[in-house]
């Protein structure tokens, strides 16, 4: 398996973690009789479960970039030490982003998130298609 496939599968691992993130958030707030109904009328969200469910919308949001461009990457047979390289910044920030999010921190999630871009951007670049690579 490609370097860059390892990264998008503990990414797609990674994705689950934000989920079950949220899913702890919102069990602490919701009884289990509230959660296994329609959800029709639940009091608004904790600070809490907000930061959780916007991090979860964050991630989705990223995963959205993140995936076609490490999928071009592969297909298009562009992949080198950057792409593998960006696909860690990836990984990683997004991994240091979760908890710095759920618990509020906000100078450090900022620098997390564009570690993350950083990451896509440097594997755009290998795909894209005047990049000369």
């Amino acid at each position: 398996m490609s370097p860059e496939l390892s990264w998008l599968s503990a990414t797609a691992i990674l994705f689950f973690l934000y989920i079950l993130g949220e899913t702890v958030a919102g069990n602490r707030q919701y009884k289990p009789k509230e959660l296994l109904g329609p959800r029709d009328n639940l009091a608004p969200y904790s600070p809490a479960l907000g930061r959780a469910k916007r991090a979860t919308a964050n991630m989705i949001e990223a995963m959205c970039m993140f995936v076609p461009v490490v999928l071009v990457a592969i297909i298009s047979e562009r992949t080198n030490e950057w792409t593998a390289l960006g696909c860690a910044l990836f990984f990683f920030g997004r991994l240091a982003f979760a908890p710095l999010y759920w618990f509020g921190v906000p100078v450090l999630r900022t620098l997390a998130f564009f570690v993350g871009v950083v990451g896509i951007v440097m594997i755009f670049i290998q795909v894209i298609p005047f990049s000369g690579v």
